[in-house]
């Protein structure tokens, strides 16, 4: 079968006609045909005209094989100086094969044990959970290896990265290597500027910080190596984990069994060297992962926004300017040193977090205000609301029943309300009693009073004595 190449040659060298009658015949463009055709011819002609400088090789080739670090620019001078009249693209196309890019060596970094310790970030795509944030840390000397999965990269849970993998090994290495994370470096021109809040962090535990060089990955090729071995094995398979804490369990596993592994550079397994680090042991007082942010004032919806987020104050303070608390797992906002509001941390996108306690009923009639509660803890969750509705199918009063649920929140956690509503949904028994008796708050039965046959002997009678008769000593 002819291709489109050869009958174009054909029809334009032996037929002699025009790229419009070509058009015409193949359907092809005229500019098109007339490219293909002295594409063709041009390369055809290349290679049996050869090169201006082909006289000279020999030549060339003895510069090369003296100095084989030679350039383009160099060798183009010293043919001119030679009389040669030549382009300077033209020496560089041909001496491109001459100039061999030189491999770079990458000579193996050995380390003593407890002197450094490797970190980095790997991003990964759950088909549910979306972007999630693996946190690595190696120790360079044993191998051994800290991973945990984060919903975020920011700088709380970075250094909450930190303070796990620490608790992990039960100690640190003097100094930590980093790329050119935010969280460490602000910038490095004009100068190198670090960031302060980490710097604190740093100072708080007394170890180094090590700086890869831009674009030198290889400077730390220990935790590279394992993220990409994570990338190859456990994070090709996370699609049956349907939650967080699932996907950390499953990765915890994982880890545990590479750390028990016998490691292909040190034929020893990292567990086993990791009692032959010396590594700094823990201070006495933690570090206190909590992020102050700069006041702001609350919006007329008696709300603050953080990380797209609304939680929401006490009425009262409407208008005022509230600082947030923020660390890994909640969301605290202070007027001044005083706690005003807590909220477990929401890592859903635009989403209103309501405490019913920092709604304001006083000026509500009785009704009103049993309505009102009754319709906020029934949006509280869908699994309250359905369990509301239940208990209206067996009799009760729903608008009752969710204001003792109301009073609980004073004492119980969100999270426990809407555990026992589903409880009792699974148990099929959407009643008060048992809803509260999930909650261990069922009513105890009154004991019945014991009282003796002769009820006279309960009156006890004295006669009082003077104080004197007791003291020993004489008057």
């Amino acid at each position: 079968m002819e291709t489109l190449k050869e009958r174009i040659l054909y029809l334009r060298e032996v037929k002699k006609l025009s790229f419009y009658q070509i058009e015409d015949l193949t359907g092809i463009s005229r500019k098109r045909a007339s490219r293909i055709y002295r594409g063709s011819a041009k390369k055809n002609e290349r290679q049996i005209r050869g090169s201006l400088l082909d006289g000279y090789r020999p030549l060339i080739l003895n510069w090369f094989s003296q100095y084989p670090s030679l350039k383009a620019l160099q060798v183009y001078l010293w043919l001119k100086e030679r009389g040669v009249q030549v382009s300077y693209p033209r020496v560089a196309q041909y001496t491109r094969q001459f100039r061999r890019k030189k491999e770079k060596v990458y000579h193996q970094l050995d380390f003593l044990p407890g002197e450094e310790g490797q970190v980095d970030w790997c991003f990964i795509n759950h088909p549910g959970l979306g972007k999630l944030c693996c946190f690595a840390l190696i120790l360079s000397y044993s191998r051994f290896l800290f991973a945990r999965l984060f919903p975020r990269s920011s700088f709380e849970f970075f250094i909450e990265g930190h303070l796990m993998a620490f608790s992990a090994i039960k100690g640190y290495p003097h100094g930590l290597r980093y790329d050119n994370l935010k969280s460490v470096v602000l910038r490095r021109k004009p100068e190198l500027e670090y960031n302060p809040r980490f710097l604190a962090f740093c100072r708080h535990y007394g170890f180094e910080i090590h700086l890869c060089n831009p674009a030198c990955g290889n400077e730390k090729g220990r935790v590279e190596r394992v993220i990409r071995t994570m990338r190859g094995t456990f994070f090709n398979n996370i699609a049956g984990y349907c939650s967080l804490g699932a996907l950390n369990r499953g990765l915890h596993q994982w880890v545990h069994d590479k750390n028990r592994t016998i490691h292909r550079a040190t034929g020893k397994r990292p567990l086993d060297m990791l009692s032959e680090e010396r590594l700094k042991p823990l201070p006495r007082i933690a570090w206190n992962n909590v992020s102050i942010h700069p006041p702001v004032k609350t919006s007329k919806t008696a709300m603050m926004t953080f990380d797209t987020n609304s939680y929401s104050v006490p009425d009262y303070l409407t208008g005022k300017s509230l600082s947030i608390h923020s660390s890994p797992t909640t969301i605290k906002i202070y007027d001044g040193d005083k706690e005003m509001a807590s909220h477990p941390r929401s890592f859903e996108r635009h989403k209103a977090i309501i405490n019913p306690l920092h709604r304001s009923y006083l000026r509500l009639s009785s009704k009103a205000k049993t309505q009102r509660i009754h319709a906020v803890i029934k949006n509280m969750h869908p699994a309250i609301a359905d369990f509301l509705l239940k208990n209206q199918g067996l009799g009760e009063d729903p608008a009752k029943t969710a204001y003792e649920i109301f009073k609980l929140l004073k004492s119980h956690s969100r999270g426990m309300l809407i555990s026992a509503a589903c409880e009792c949904m699974r148990r099929k028994s959407p009643r008060l009693r048992t809803y509260l008796s999930y909650l261990n708050l069922e009513p105890q039965e009154k004991m019945d009073t014991v009282l003796p046959q002769n009820s006279q002997l309960l009156n006890i009678t004295y006669k009082a004595r003077k104080l004197e008769e007791y003291d020993d000593e004489p008057e």
